[in-house]
């Protein structure tokens, strides 16, 4: 008995300021009401009062953090003022308060505790670091540890699970809202349309389509004095996480970008770009588009398929800015060579005040292969402006021959030349198994050796995947249309909203031409967007099909 009464009065000898550290996470499963935080400080204050020399100097908070990282700012700035004295001794409800990461609350509790000085308690867990003579107490913590971690593991399993589910079935579960939309007050996982942000989201989409580089389009935001997306939901009393504050917030080159390639401004929800390496590590992999969950049609869009897929070619082009202005080049990223299939460059020729500007072959210029295939650019914007304005002379002809059509009939129209082209896909690659079948029979019987029997079913079997990779998105592409149910020819009205231009520019260039071929300066080719398309229109009208002029 007297030697439990001295071990006693050795524990409570020196005066230990404490620190009540309380932590919580619905992350980590801690739902029960006795995990609360008040339930954690109501037991904490309670043993400290019936422990003397011990005296409650602090209180650290780390609600709604994770006890699989030591990265929370509660306990940083916990062990700031353990290292500079103010703090003693750490007194938790239990182990898995301090953490449920197996190696790290080991280390603290076995390593960086005793080497501060510091005294630890976890009173549900019966745990004293100043009682050296319970070792059942040391002996059992590491298992206790073990079992917290095990625990962390599975419900960070079980909430990916849950979180995959609802991803796959198209429901929202980001922090806050994409800039032009918020959430439905009802629905927490549900995108409603923000019409002021939404009216910016557009307005962006449309100058970037009438050519200007994304530095201007954020200029014009500024001195509009349009408040940057982070700021906005700020004003609005939204917590943007992971957005740094400033003074001065605006819109930038890199904001507008982001808008610019958001898939989700069409209706469809695109989540799970990033995934988190484990739930031990605070970091994230970008995962490859393919892994993506997208789900179509989940919230109103924005803006149209159409003008998003317009503003990702145009995006994707070489769009260099002209010295001291504000759009690209009007041909940047359209032409290209006929010869190597490299890119176009501009070059400039005569006395500053009367420059003459050409086109020339990227290739000769860098390497001297391949020729210059140069030509004026003037001359250029006049064979395309006119073969524009010749191609939709003739679409409109059709549509005179054909009759006004309504929606119903322009969609069956695209629906029958899609239908064309996915049979003949179909043929092609049966073409191409039949020639790889005859290629096996001639190796066997000797006509040909093994090596070339090698080379050439691998350049069938190459052929056969690429018909049927083209064929796959034409199914998705005309199913597409009857499910969407949308405007079924934008290039129709696009041609005869531009068909009596008079003068070439950005958008009417990227709104109708897919690429200029140059071969040499009297042999240019135009190939239109929509090709397929407008061929069948035309060879139902009984008008000469283009889809590509030569010039």
């Amino acid at each position: 008995m007297s030697g439990k009464r001295t071990r006693g009065k050795e524990l409570h000898m020196a005066e230990y300021r404490a620190a009540a550290y309380l932590r919580l996470s619905q992350e980590d499963g801690d739902k029960t009401e006795s995990d609360s935080i008040g339930s954690q400080r109501s037991l904490i204050e309670e043993y400290i009062r019936n422990k003397p020399g011990i005296t409650l100097a602090a209180e650290y908070v780390d609600d709604g953090y994770s006890g699989a990282s030591y990265d929370r700012p509660g306990f940083q700035q916990m062990i700031k003022d353990i290292q500079n004295k103010k703090i003693s001794c750490v007194v938790v409800k239990d182990l898995s308060r301090l953490g449920r990461n197996y190696i790290e609350t080991g280390k603290y509790i076995e390593k960086i505790f005793p080497f501060l000085g510091v005294r630890f308690i976890a009173v549900n867990d019966s745990y004293d670091s100043a009682d050296t003579q319970d070792e059942s107490s040391q002996i059992i913590v590491p298992f206790k540890n073990l079992i917290n971690d095990a625990y962390c593991r599975d419900i960070s399993m079980k909430v990916r699970s849950q979180l995959d589910v609802k991803r796959k079935n198209g429901q929202f579960i980001g922090s806050f809202a994409p800039y032009g939309y918020r959430k439905d007050p009802a629905d927490n996982n549900r995108l409603l349309i923000d019409e002021y942000a939404a009216g910016i989201v557009k307005q962006i989409f449309q100058m970037k389509l009438e050519g200007k580089n994304q530095k201007h389009i954020a200029d014009t935001l500024n001195e509009s004095g349009v408040l940057c997306p982070a700021e906005y939901k700020r004003k609005q009393g939204i917590q943007c996480y992971g957005f740094a504050a400033s003074d001065s917030p605006r819109w930038c080159a890199g904001t507008v970008t982001r808008v610019l390639q958001n898939e989700v401004y069409t209706g469809t929800m695109v989540q799970g770009k990033r995934k988190k390496i484990n739930y031990k590590v605070d970091r994230f992999w970008d995962m490859p588009p393919e892994e993506w969950f997208r789900v179509e049609g989940t919230h109103e869009a924005v803006i149209s398929r159409e003008m998003f897929e317009d503003v990702q070619r145009l995006l994707s082009m070489d769009t260099r800015t002209a010295p001291g202005k504000d759009t690209v080049y009007l041909f940047s990223g359209i032409v290209e060579c006929g010869g190597c299939g490299g890119s176009m460059c501009r070059r400039t020729s005569g006395p500053p005040h009367r420059h003459t500007y050409y086109l020339t072959c990227g290739t000769h210029r860098n390497t001297g292969t391949c020729s210059s295939h140069l030509i004026n650019v003037k001359k250029l914007e006049k064979l395309v402006l006119e073969a524009i304005q010749r191609q939709s002379e003739m679409l409109i002809e059709a549509e005179r021959l054909i009759g006004r059509m309504d929606s119903a009939s322009m969609m069956q129209i695209r629906a029958d030349a899609l239908e064309r082209q996915i049979v003949e896909l179909e043929q092609e690659a049966e073409r191409y198994r039949n020639l790889k079948t005859q290629t096996y029979v001639d190796f066997r019987e000797g006509i040909i050796s093994q090596e070339e029997y090698v080379s050439l079913s691998k350049r069938f079997s190459d052929k056969i995947e690429m018909a049927k990779e083209e064929r796959e998105g034409l199914v998705k592409k005309r199913d597409r249309f009857f499910r969407e149910g949308a405007v079924p020819c934008p290039w129709m009205e696009e041609f005869r909203k531009y068909g009596r231009i008079q003068q070439l520019d950005r958008q009417i260039l990227t709104a109708l031409v897919e690429k200029i071929v140059i071969y040499s300066k009297n042999e240019i080719h135009v190939i239109f967007r929509y090709g397929d398309e407008i061929k069948a229109i035309l060879e139902l009208a009984g008008v000469d099909k283009e889809g590509e002029a030569m010039v």
